[in-house]
Parts: C-alpha cells; sequence; structure tokens
C-alpha cells in the first residue's frame, strides 16, 4: 500500500478520494467539450427527464435551486441547455437539452466508463460483483441512516418549537 493510503485510512475517505479522482480523469477527458465540473449530473438527470423545471432538477440533484441557476446560466452560454417557458403557464420555466447537450450526455458517458475501466483494470469479475454489492448494502445503510437523522431533526424541531410557547 502506498504511503499516502494508510491502512487504517477510513473506508468512507478512501471512497471519496477515489471519487475525486475519477471525476477529475472525466473532466480532464472533457475539457475540450464544454462540459465542467457539476455539470455532468445536469446533464443525466435532463437526458432522462427533459424539460424539467429549474426547482425540480435542483431538488432531483439535492442542491439548492442557485446552484443549478448558476450551472444552467453557464450550461445555456456553451449550448448544452436551453430554457423554454412552459406552454400552461408562462411564469415558469423548463429546461431542455440541446443536440450539443445531447451529445454531451454521450461523451460524458463514455468518458466515465473509460475512467471507471481504468480504475478497474486487474479487479476480476468475482471481485466486481462483491465490491457492486457492498456498495450497494452500504448505500442502503446511508440512505436509511438518512431516515433515521431526519426524523431526529423533525423531532428537535419539534421539542424547539413546543418550548418557545
Amino acid at each position: 500500500m502506498e504511503p499516502n493510503h494508510p491502512p487504517e485510512a477510513p473506508l468512507m475517505g478512501l471512497m471519496a478520494r477515489l471519487m475525486r479522482q475519477h471525476h477529475y480523469n472525466s473532466h480532464l477527458s472533457l475539457k475540450d467539450q464544454d462540459v465542467h465540473p457539476g455539470q455532468p449530473p445536469v446533464l443525466f438527470e435532463l437526458s432522462r427527464h427533459d424539460g424539467l423545471r429549474q426547482n425540480e432538477l435542483a431538488a432531483k440533484m439535492r442542491v439548492k435551486p442557485a446552484t443549478v441557476t448558476v450551472m444552467l446560466n453557464r450550461m445555456v452560454k456553451n449550448g448544452h441547455v436551453e430554457r423554454r417557458a412552459d406552454p400552461s403557464d408562462q411564469r415558469v420555466w423548463r429546461v431542455y437539452l440541446t443536440d450539443k447537450g445531447r451529445s454531451a450526455v454521450k461523451e460524458v458517458h463514455e468518458a466515465l466508463n473509460a475512467s471507471e475501466a481504468y480504475a478497474l483494470q486487474g479487479v476480476t469479475p468475482e471481485e466486481k460483483m462483491l465490491l457492486r454489492r457492498l456498495l450497494l448494502h452500504m448505500f442502503d445503510n446511508v440512505k436509511q441512516y438518512e431516515q433515521i437523522i431526519s426524523r431526529q431533526t423533525k423531532e428537535e424541531r419539534g421539542r424547539d418549537e413546543n418550548q418557545m410557547d
């Protein structure tokens, strides 16, 4: 094991470092495509649900609407998305991929797949299957923990409101 990777390093820290490096490598390979960090999730979400409102997009991505606005402004400028008024409510703006945006989705998928393939060199199919199973199990655990924390936070807010009465 490298000196940068002590054997006692927390697993979540190692996974975070792995993902940061994976995203960095992917963005390096996309630098000529006008796709900037943070934009691939927008592209993927719109490729699945084109025509979302900005607040819907923010909710799906679990980020603040203002963050999405900044990203979308840049993506409109570079031609990946466009905003159009909702035909049933002119006050609402919906976000759509352009042809350039749809091409970028394909290129981002290719870059991410290449980075993943490189990361998994020397890993057997059995090890990949075990890793997938472990990661899915861990994901289920952290989602369950999110629900526990959310309930506790709501209960604490309720107690605080009752104390103020």
